[in-house]
């Protein structure tokens, strides 16, 4: 089956729950909506979530966000109510505070995925999940990787938090420190530019 590209396809960020606020440590719960719309086609697909922390604070807290939507058979017009849960899952982040990541709630060939992720995507049948078992693939990398060398992803991020041994020394960051931080700030641009592209097309 052919990859679609990831910059054409319904996703949901980590990094967009937290710039709206949903992952806000003093709510229990807040519930909102997303909509896409492509441009030429003018097509627009939209979802209502609701993120629920439970017994915040205590070593039993658990977090989902709950996706709710309706799919439409292209071939026969029938409409389908969608409902379920995608576990959230959090690490802590060395220089403070914690990173909420998706945990992806589909399956591979019987098995239960799993997997910590940033983003998931709604190429995947009925269910948004993981790049992989949505079969999704970035628009860089279907035209022979061209810029993949410059981009920086969470498990890049936490594979250097894991090497990091020392943040300060004698009252300064440490080298890795410092390029830690250049990391989480390379991507949070990529994150700004993947949304500011979606803008775009939104308004054409």
């Amino acid at each position: 089956m052919a990859k679609q590209e990831a910059e054409s396809t319904n996703s949901l960020s980590i990094f967009w729950l937290k710039k709206h606020d949903y992952l806000n440590k003093n709510y229990y719960s807040r519930s909102g909506g997303i909509t896409w719309t492509y441009g030429g086609s003018g097509r627009k697909n939209s979802i209502n979530f609701s993120v629920i922390k439970r017994d915040c604070g205590t070593a039993y807290e658990s977090a989902y966000i709950e996706l709710r939507y309706t799919i439409t058979d292209n071939f026969t017009g029938e409409k389908t109510d969608v409902n379920y849960k995608v576990p959230l899952t959090t690490t802590r982040c060395h220089y403070g505070g914690l990173r909420y990541w998706f945990l992806c709630p589909l399956s591979r060939g019987g098995r239960y995925c799993g997997k910590r992720v940033g983003v998931i995507y709604g190429n995947a049948g009925e269910y948004f999940g993981c790049r992989k078992c949505a079969n999704i693939a970035y628009e860089a990398q279907m035209r022979g990787g061209r810029f993949r060398g410059g981009s920086v992803t969470f498990s890049d991020i936490e594979r250097l938090e894991k090497e990091i041994k020392r943040y300060y020394y004698n009252g300064r960051p440490t080298r890795k420190y410092k390029r830690l931080m250049r990391m989480n700030n390379k991507l949070t641009r990529d994150f700004m530019l993947i949304n500011a592209r979606f803008m775009r097309r939104r308004h054409r």
